[in-house]
């Protein structure tokens, strides 16, 4: 039986790609990525973060609503 800790997790890793360093053209991270391309990559990695905080933020406002 899955815990609340791994459902959550399971959500939470559907919203965020893992992050596995990349060291090819196109990474935001690389000095040699361009600029348009590097702000592209960290804004869509922001938004998915902030899904994320608010996938959290939702279990825990339940969970204190049942306690």
């Amino acid at each position: 039986m899955e815990t609340l800790t791994d459902t959550l997790m399971k959500r939470v890793n559907k919203l965020i790609r893992p992050s596995r360093p990349s060291r090819k053209w196109g990474n935001p991270l690389l000095s040699t990525t361009p600029s348009s391309i590097a702000i592209q990559e960290l804004a869509l990695r922001t938004e998915a973060l902030e899904n994320a905080v608010r996938e959290i933020a939702l279990e825990v406002q339940e969970l204190s609503d049942k306690s």
